[in-house]
Order: structure tokens, then C-alpha cells, then sequence
């Protein structure tokens, strides 16, 4: 750049512009840009120069490079618009299209994209369109006019992406179909291990376990097929000889799990569901995998437990409630399960049952501090003053010098008018609170019951109400 700076020379080309000197501004932008090839104000203004001085096909490849640069960035959609609306109707609509796709306007989107097609008969722009287009039905949820627009491209040409997208359309709604138009797509790229890989999980799924082993690509496939057929030493055999990389992996933990399962072997299959899980913290299979064997072994409690987790970790909270409800039939002092229904009858909004199995709980670890407070909180909210008091009287025990519950219980027998324990309260709780408005309050409320001031008053006042109340 002759030593100059990109500021000095953008500085040039505005000075070429003001004076209608376009072609001098034009040469100072690109040089500009060569510089500095990510600097998209640069280029913008190197576009827009091009396209005011009609070299169309410069601004339209600058225009371009911008939005692989800044894809979302609506400026060069706008400006190629421009360009193609009397040039090309195809690329109008195509970005016109893509415009609307930004902008999340999908239903406008296909229409631009229907009437791309429509203005022009060449093959190798007809399937980039009905491309986008069957992904916009994807978008939009409508599988069946995507998978019209994927076989309409396969009537042009072997198109491995649109083979790939036919498949995962079908397998979501039509396994069968899925299998097909994979097997179709195998003869044209016999080579891809993502088809071979949908195709082996496919017939898995379907109960096809010879041709799944057929289609299986890698060594960990094949053992899981061969453990579904349940010929556990030909897939021990497999799992023995893997890599270190591949016993590695939490794939490997389950498949190890379910070899001791179909072998009877228990104890070891709970230990690598255990190592999986370590691996998979969030994955509802671990559950599945302890009920089954559980199931096995009889064991009615840990079965329901785990398939409560397993609904649970499914989103499936209604099968999960029942699942925990009948675990909890099977072993009623199981704090385990308990909690799970407490948190479960939260989430469902359901406080009168969360705060049946809090007592529970409470039954069985009575020394549960934070869930003898809710329970005091619910009771209290509630105005059931007595079953407030019992919880406070038990957080009271567990520690005599927590200062929220003693306060608690100074108001509480404060209210009742037992002004003997509610001094004795509020005298423990001015030792032990920390300094603030809440114990200055108390302060007050503890020197006027020791004057004996409050309790004339109330004394003059049920007299009062006696007199009133006589027959």
C-alpha cells in the first residue's frame, strides 16, 4: 500500500468520491480490502462502489463473500436483491427467500422458493432450491411435502444429501420405508458408514438382527446386535479384543452390563450400569438397565425406584409418580423414594401431597431440618397454628440456638397469649440473633411483656370481653 494506512487510504477514497471520481475511489477500496480481507465495512464499501459503477459482477461476488462472513447479516440479501431483480428472477427469489428464512418468516420463504423454480429450467439451480425448500418443510413440520421435495431431487440425480434426509425423515414415521430408501442409497455410495450405521440400527429396531450385522460398520455395533440375539460369548469375544479407546467409552459400559445381564450375572452387571452412569449422569438408560435386573432378581422396591427415575429422566412425570407411588408401597421407610415423591408432587403444583410424604419423611429423619421448616412455612401460610408448632418444637430439639425458630416460637406462643413461654422465647432468641431490625423489634415486644404493661391490658381486656359474653 505504498506505506500507507488503511485509514489514509479509505480516507483517499472518500476524498475520490466527492469529487466523482469513482474509479479512482473503486482502485483505493480494493486496495483497502487486500490489506484487510476481514474487515466487512471495507468490503461493503467496496460493493456498493462496485455496484454504482455497474461492475455487476464484482459487487455480486463482494456481496457474496459478506455473507459467508456474516450470514445473518441482512445487508447483502437486500443489495443482491437489487442487483437480480432485473437480471436474473431466479437469484431474486432464491435470496429473497433466504431473506425471509433469516427473518423467520418460513411460509413467505417457500413461496420464493416455489417461484424460483419456476423461473428457471436448469437442473443445477432447480435442486439447490427444492433442497432449501424441503428443509423449510422440515422447519415448519411438514415431513410429507419435504419428503415430496427430496424425491423430486433424487428424479434429477443421485443426491447423497437428499438420500441422508429421506432417511431420517422415514425413520422417524415409517421405519420399513427408512430401510429402503437406504438400501437405494447404498447402491449409488456403497462407501458411506452413516447409511450403513441407520440402516444396522433400523433393522435392529425392527427385530432383523442378520441384516442389522450385515450393515453394522464398527466392532461395538456388531456386539450389540449379537448380545440382542443373546450369543454373549461371540460378543464377548468382540468386547475383549476392543481398543483401549473403545473400552473407553460409556458404550462399551453398557454393553459389558448387558453381557453379565443375559449371563445371570447381576452384581456385575450393576457395577458397569454404575460405571456408565459416571459417564452418562442425565441418561434415562442406567434406570432402565437397574430396573431389569432388579426385575430379575425380584427385588420390587428397586425396580419401581429406577423405573421412576427412568420416566422421570423421560419427562414422563405421570408414569414416574405412579412408579415412585408403588415403590414406596413395597418399603414404606425408604427415604429415597420419598424425596423423589416430594419433588415430583412440587413440580406437578401438588402442595397437600408434597407435604404428606415431607411428613413422612420427617417420621423417618426427624433430624431433617430443611424440611421440618417447609413444613413449618406450609402450616404457617396455611394458619394451622398447632401442626406449626409441633415442627417448631422439633426444630427447637435438634438445635436450641437457631435464632429464626426461636423467634418463631416467641410469636407463636406470643399469640396465644402464653406470655410465659413467649418471654422465655424471645429471651433466648435477643442471645442468640444477629443485630438488625428483626431484633430490635423483638427487643421492644420482649421489654413491654417483662414490664407486665401488656399483660394488665389483655387482663383488663378479657375481663372486659367476659362481661360482655355473660348470660
Amino acid at each position: 500500500m505504498n506505506n500507507r494506512t488503511v485509514a489514509q487510504v479509505l480516507a483517499k477514497a472518500a476524498e475520490f468520491e466527492e469529487n466523482d471520481k469513482h474509479e479512482q475511489a473503486y482502485e483505493c477500496y480494493k486496495e483497502a480490502y487486500k490489506s484487510n480481507q476481514n474487515d466487512m465495512d471495507v468490503l461493503s464499501q467496496l460493493a456498493i462502489c462496485a455496484q454504482n459503477l455497474g461492475k455487476t459482477q464484482d459487487a455480486v461476488e463482494y456481496w457474496n463473500i459478506m455473507l459467508m462472513h456474516t450470514p445473518e447479516n441482512p445487508l447483502p440479501y437486500h443489495q443482491l436483491m437489487d442487483i437480480y431483480f432485473h437480471s436474473s428472477k431466479y437469484d431474486y427469489y432464491m435470496t429473497r427467500a433466504k431473506l425471509k428464512t433469516l427473518e423467520g418468516r418460513l411460509d413467505q420463504a417457500i413461496v420464493d422458493y416455489k417461484k424460483a423454480i419456476s423461473n428457471t429450467s436448469e437442473e443445477k439451480e432447480i435442486i439447490p432450491a427444492r433442497y432449501l425448500l424441503a428443509q423449510t418443510y422440515e422447519i415448519i413440520e411438514k415431513p410429507m411435502q419435504a419428503i415430496d421435495e427430496y424425491l423430486r431431487i433424487l428424479d434429477y440425480e443421485h443426491n447423497e444429501n437428499a438420500y441422508g434426509a429421506l432417511a431420517k425423515i422415514y425413520y422417524t414415521n415409517d421405519k420399513p420405508a427408512a430401510a429402503n430408501i437406504l438400501q437405494q442409497a447404498l447402491k449409488e455410495f456403497p462407501e458411506n458408514k452413516e447409511f450403513k450405521n441407520l440402516l444396522s440400527k433400523i433393522y435392529m429396531e425392527l427385530g432383523k438382527y442378520e441384516e442389522a450385522l450385515n450393515y453394522a460398520s464398527d466392532n461395538l455395533s456388531r456386539a450389540k446386535i449379537l448380545l440382542l440375539q443373546e450369543k454373549n460369548d461371540e460378543a464377548y469375544d468382540i468386547l475383549a479384543n476392543l481398543s483401549d479407546k473403545d473400552k473407553s467409552t460409556s458404550q462399551y459400559c453398557a454393553m459389558i452390563a448387558e453381557y453379565y445381564y443375559n449371563s445371570d450375572d447381576f452384581e456385575q452387571a450393576l457395577q458397569y450400569i454404575d460405571k456408565f452412569e459416571a459417564k452418562e449422569p442425565k441418561s434415562p438408560l442406567a434406570p432402565q438397565m437397574r430396573a431389569l435386573v432388579y426385575e430379575k432378581q425380584n427385588k420390587d422396591y428397586e425396580a419401581h425406584y429406577n423405573w421412576g427415575r427412568y420416566y422421570l429422566l423421560k419427562n414422563a412425570n405421570d408414569l414416574a409418580l405412579n412408579e415412585f407411588l408403588n415403590a414406596y408401597s413395597a418399603d414404606k421407610k425408604q427415604v429415597g423414594v420419598i424425596r423423589e415423591l416430594i419433588n415430583l408432587y412440587v413440580a406437578m403444583d401438588d402442595k397437600v401431597a408434597s407435604v404428606e410424604f415431607s411428613e413422612k419423611l420427617v417420621e423417618i429423619e426427624k433430624d431433617d431440618v430443611p424440611t421440618l421448616k417447609k413444613l413449618v412455612n406450609f402450616y404457617e401460610h396455611e394458619g394451622y397454628e398447632e401442626k406449626a408448632i409441633q415442627y417448631l418444637y422439633a426444630l427447637n430439639e435438634i438445635n436450641p440456638k437457631d435464632a429464626e425458630t426461636l423467634l418463631k416460637l416467641a410469636k407463636h406462643c406470643d399469640k396465644n397469649r402464653q406470655m410465659g413461654e413467649a418471654i422465655s422465647y424471645y429471651e433466648q432468641y435477643l442471645k442468640f440473633a444477629p443485630t438488625g431490625e428483626e431484633k430490635e423489634k423483638a427487643q421492644k415486644r420482649y421489654d413491654l411483656l417483662t414490664t407486665g404493661e401488656i399483660a394488665e391490658d389483655e387482663g383488663f381486656l378479657d375481663k372486659l370481653i367476659g362481661f360482655f359474653t355473660k348470660k
